[in-house]
């Protein structure tokens, strides 16, 4: 029977569509595979750090966030750098917690510094580094300081340094002599501490009570950081005249918000106070407007901290 020519030529079109379509899907694909490499990593994401006190033209206001290992490999999840390491864990006397060192880009042919972070309670800056801990990290190191972020041992219940505050200080204190200061190439001059809540209630009552040779780089504390009832340790001429000590609390920060009723201004103001009638020179309190226990600008803070011990250049 012959075939007609009308249907061979449709059949020969509808071929011809087949194979355009094909090749389109092809070309599609390949522009994929071009512009998205499976092969290669993602750029790692960054954290605003503008809501820590920091202008968006800084250079640091954008850092890569620090994120806490999900599967094992060869390349770099955690963006802890080339000195640091998360989840470290460390014992004294049968106490044991976990720390992680953070390094935002030191130069180590000069000399390096430490920044120690005491987080609030709950821990949040430890079990969350992307946030807070990522844009402290990337102050940190714009002054040639590593970061570390220890986590308390005391973590029954929600995790607190006030609480159990003598056997938390003995592993602090074990943990910044024979483990952080032994192991980093850090300059024993310049460790500089920052606290916030109850972090800030550790420096005062804790570090700064019996531990004041440790703090080299001088003491931030925002949010809290009340009066011991006395000095674990008797303070010498020179740290009188030399440890930095300074208290940051919002003005807001009174106690009458419901989501936080901890009186941070008058424990700041009341920690202050009791430091400078004891003969340390060098305190200082600011009460800021409109910020409250949330707000705090840490980044901004801890920056001034470390440049307040750098020379002034010369002109």
């Amino acid at each position: 029977m012959p075939t007609s020519p009308t249907r061979t030529g449709a059949r020969h079109a509808s071929w011809r569509v087949v194979l355009v379509l094909v090749l389109l899907l092809v070309l599609v694909a390949a522009v994929v595979l071009i512009s998205v490499n499976p092969f290669k990593s993602a750029e790692p994401p960054t954290t605003d750090c503008t809501q820590y006190g920091l202008r968006a033209d800084d250079s640091r206001a954008f850092p890569h966030t620090v994120t806490l290992a999900t599967q094992p490999t060869t390349q770099d999840q955690t963006q802890a750098g080339a000195l640091g390491h998360l989840e470290q864990t460390y014992t004294y006397r049968g106490t044991t917690s976990s720390y992680h060192v953070i390094d935002g880009g030191v130069d180590v042919s000069k000399p390096v510094g430490l920044v120690i972070d005491l987080h609030g309670d709950g821990g949040a800056e430890y079990f969350e580094p992307g946030g807070r801990t990522t844009c402290l990290s990337a102050i940190a190191a714009s002054h040639n300081d590593l970061l570390a972020v220890p986590l308390t041992p005391d973590c029954q219940g929600e995790c607190t340094w006030w609480q159990g505050m003598g056997a938390n200080m003995r592993w602090l204190r074990a943990l910044t002599e024979n483990r952080l200061l032994a192991d980093l190439p850090v300059q024993r001059d310049r460790v500089s501490w920052f606290g916030y809540s109850g972090g800030a209630e550790m420096l005062s009552y804790g570090v700064l009570s019996s531990a004041r040779d440790l703090v080299t780089g001088g003491a931030a504390m925002v949010g809290g950081g009340g009066a011991p009832d006395g000095l674990s340790k008797v303070p010498t001429r020179q740290e009188k005249a030399e440890v930095r000590m300074w208290w940051f609390t919002g003005l807001l920060d009174d106690g009458s918000d419901p989501a936080s009723d901890f009186d941070a201004v008058t424990a700041a103001t009341e920690g202050q106070r009791f430091y400078e009638k004891r003969g340390f020179t060098r305190t200082r309190l600011e009460l800021m407007p409109h910020r409250d226990h949330f707000n705090m600008p840490d980044a901004e803070i801890l920056d001034e901290l470390l440049a307040a011990d750098e020379p002034t250049p010369s002109t």
